[in-house]
């Protein structure tokens, strides 16, 4: 198996492991092993005025590298928090009453717009219902009993659009 190179010798990266062996620490944690890969982070073919930069990613054990940057943050921080879905948790409804009231509206919504899908507001409004309530139904006629298809492209939050699975 070939190793993955790191700049300075042998000794310079065993007394690294050995100091951080004494202050109770993994050396991997302190990068002072080789076994964090070297490559460049990915970039798209045609960024060629970031070509010259380089990464913090780049500098990884490299000789007068500090790991522990002063501004570098940390990673849990590096990636944004995923929004909790307000559907999380709710398990399979079954089908209701509400659900086939609101698929009912869905029905009667795509055939007085001509068979093309429709906004969510004209659905809650064919259902008498609110927004929030209908968006939660269609949510569960779309991903538990697959009945609905939400269309690829609208905006899920600001204005999303529906339409009927075709069924042969």
């Amino acid at each position: 198996m070939v190793r993955k190179k790191v700049e300075g010798d042998e000794d310079q990266r065993r007394r690294a492991a050995h100091k951080a062996h004494r202050d109770e620490e993994s050396p991997s944690v302190r990068h002072a092993t080789t076994g964090a890969s070297k490559q460049r982070a990915h970039r798209s073919a045609g960024d060629s005025s970031r070509q010259d930069e380089e990464t913090p990613v780049q500098r990884q054990g490299k000789q007068g590298h500090s790991a522990e940057a002063p501004d570098a943050a940390p990673p849990s921080a590096a990636r944004p928090a995923r929004p909790e879905s307000p559907f999380q948790g709710r398990g399979h409804p079954d089908y209701s009453a509400e659900h086939e009231q609101v698929f009912a509206a869905l029905v009667t919504a795509e055939q007085r717009n001509g068979g093309q899908a429709v906004l969510l507001a004209d659905i809650a409004r064919s259902a008498d219902r609110s927004e929030e309530e209908t968006r939660v139904l269609v949510h569960d006629l779309v991903a538990v009993h697959h009945l609905v298809t939400e269309l690829q492209g609208s905006d899920p939050v600001e204005d999303p659009r529906y339409e009927t699975k075709l069924r042969l």
